[in-house]
């Protein structure tokens, strides 16, 4: 747990001021209102953090000391500008030690859930081992041919990298899950305590009605919290799902409240949907339909011109470029497993392969065989899905409600003229339909199928709750600074009490300084061609924290690229496969 803390705590003070000179380059006043926009910025900073450490990877390994160059470089960058350097010197001011005995709580509390043993299998079979290579090696040509979800380009493996020190084991994969976890429930405390105030708008609720509905099926439910757990980037898409929507709606509140909408200069603040959607593409393509929305907002929010779409080009490239680069040297395809724009390169996966691991992943009408003959093929795979998958009739149900959400959506809209609404509606629906094409399944779509009940909701909270609530604060601190002191006061010491019972129990006391180590499975030594490696002996395939390289079962016409570099020169195909190239090494 100690290390966990001490690791978000250096990511605390890096995203920070990241986030702040971008929003202060930006021009963001609509994110003006404390505390919304330390939220804002480390968000922001967590995603450029991200996506600078997997463009690193292409030229460098991402080891601790490499990670720690980059992180100063950005911050001594972000801190440059005096406005920068201002208002992070005037935040400090406002961490009293009460403010800071609260969070130092929330994190421990945290770290307690998320420093149990990681055992979700995806962490077995490649996440961790896409850590692993890109600390070791960094971006390595060809090592889709070793394992093909070794091709999955993710930046929130590139954020891992430098976090996990190849002599702990794994043990600490789950660290940027848990940063994301403290992320969200700070985000959600902060909105929850802005609801109830005069100053409260649509997107303090909308947020707060999203984490509060998010969180706890990932925090305590089997089902999602053996996810959260790991190092699983369907964590964090899941977050940017709701930090992308309630960024576009306070955007659009601060337009609508604006007497003088028109954009300072190049650099606006409808850029900051763009770049939290574009960041949580190179955490996985599943975020697809995020990018996309917040494109069209980008484009259509603020009068058309040639400088705003080369503007938005230029971001989008700078950010998209590192995963697109990363896809084409370990796969050969830039959007891997996607055949589109694939090259023929001596490493390219063939597009027989990139299509059979696609279905695999995302390619539901397989999972389930074909439909009897006579019967409807879409009724029968729905059917299938819904018997077979144990959260489908949650997603039936939220896409159900999600259905009689969009009509008072509508209305509202129509009625307030409020564009953002309308902008959320349609992440709802794309996300949705997409997920439900793709892969329906619940860790990949609740960010999408919460959002219209979360706003209809929230919108009617807003409407019909806002007085009572604001009414109900001044009953509750009638004597302002002695009830706001003994309320937080009590908070803090039933948190505190609860910590401490747990910090009690042997189990959580075993991992106060690291996790348990990954679990372990028996390996056997192997070699295709001039390539060996440790092939573990599970149904799964899952290497854990095996010493690389390790694959259950490599591309037959693999070959090291450079015999005489080794594993770091990576791997190529070669035409001619040798009848006895496999063999097992006693």
């Amino acid at each position: 747990m100690l290390y966990f803390i001490a690791a978000w705590t250096l990511l605390s003070m890096a995203c920070w001021p990241i986030g702040v000179a971008l929003l202060n380059l930006l021009q963001a006043d609509c994110f003006e209102r404390s505390p919304h926009r330390p939220m804002a910025a480390l968000w922001l900073g967590l995603i450029v953090l991200a996506v600078a450490l997997l463009g690193t990877s292409l030229l460098l390994p991402l080891s601790p000391v490499v990670g720690g160059l980059v992180t100063v470089a950005l911050v001594a960058a972000s801190l440059l500008p005096r406005s920068a350097r201002q208002e992070v010197v005037a935040w400090r001011v406002n961490l009293s030690p009460r403010l800071i005995l609260g969070i130092s709580i929330l994190t421990l509390a945290i770290a307690v859930i998320t420093t149990r043993q990681v055992t979700w299998i995806d962490t077995g079979i490649y996440h961790y081992g896409s850590i692993r290579w890109l600390s070791e090696f960094g971006t390595v040509p060809g090592l889709a041919l070793l394992k093909k979800q070794f091709g999955f380009a993710s930046s929130w493996f590139a954020l891992a990298a430098p976090l996990n020190p190849v002599g702990l084991g794994g043990r600490v994969s789950a660290l940027p899950n848990g940063f994301a976890i403290l992320l969200a429930v700070l985000h959600f405390w902060v909105s929850l305590t802005r609801s109830f105030t005069a100053q409260a708008k649509l997107s303090d609720w909308f947020a707060t009605l999203f984490f509060g509905l998010v969180l706890p099926p990932l925090l305590f439910t089997h089902l999602l919290s053996v996810i959260l757990v790991s190092p699983s980037p369907d964590i964090p898409v899941i977050f940017l799902t709701g930090v992308v929507a309630w960024s576009i709606l306070v955007i659009s509140e601060q337009r609508t409240d604006s007497v003088n909408a028109g954009p300072k200069s190049i650099l606006e603040p409808e850029l900051i949907p763009l770049i939290l959607a574009a960041g949580a593409v190179t955490i996985k393509l599943t975020a697809l339909p995020i990018l996309l929305i917040a494109s069209l907002f980008y484009l259509v929010a603020k009068r058309p011109s040639f400088k705003r779409l080369l503007v938005g080009g230029a971001v989008l490239a700078g950010l998209l470029l590192p995963m697109l680069l990363f896809s084409l040297v370990t796969s050969g395809c830039p959007l891997y497993p996607s055949t589109f724009l694939c090259l023929d390169l001596p490493w390219s996966q063939t597009v027989q392969e990139a299509k059979q691991l696609a279905e695999v992943t995302r390619g539901w009408g397989t999972w389930f065989g074909s439909a009897p003959t006579g019967v409807s093929a879409t009724l029968w795979l729905f059917w299938q899905w819904f018997n077979a998958i144990g959260s489908s009739k949650l997603i039936v149900l939220l896409i159900g409600l999600s259905i009689v959400s969009m009509i008072y959506v509508f209305r509202t809209v129509i009625s307030q003229q409020n564009q953002g609404q309308l902008w959320v509606l349609g992440l709802a629906v794309v996300g949705t339909s997409f997920m439900m094409l793709q892969s329906p399944l619940l860790r990949f779509g609740i960010g999408y199928v919460v959002l219209l009940p979360v706003l209809s909701v929230a919108i009617l909270f807003h409407a019909k709750l806002q007085n009572r609530c604001i009414e109900l604060n001044k009953r509750f601190t009638a004597n302002p600074h002695r009830q706001k002191h003994r309320w937080q006061s009590w908070v803090l010491l039933c948190s505190g009490t609860l910590v401490l019972v747990a910090l009690s129990q042997p189990p959580v006391r075993s991992r106060l300084v690291l996790p348990p180590a990954l679990p372990k499975t028996k390996l056997t030594q192997q070699q295709v061609n001039n390539v060996v490696y440790s092939s573990p002996q599970n149904s799964k395939g899952a290497c854990w924290a095996a010493e690389l390289p390790c694959s259950p079962q490599p591309a037959k016409d693999i070959w090291l690229r450079g015999p005489v570099r080794g594993l770091p020169a990576g791997f190529v195909r070669k035409p001619e496969v040798l009848p006895s190239s496999v063999n097992t090494v006693p």
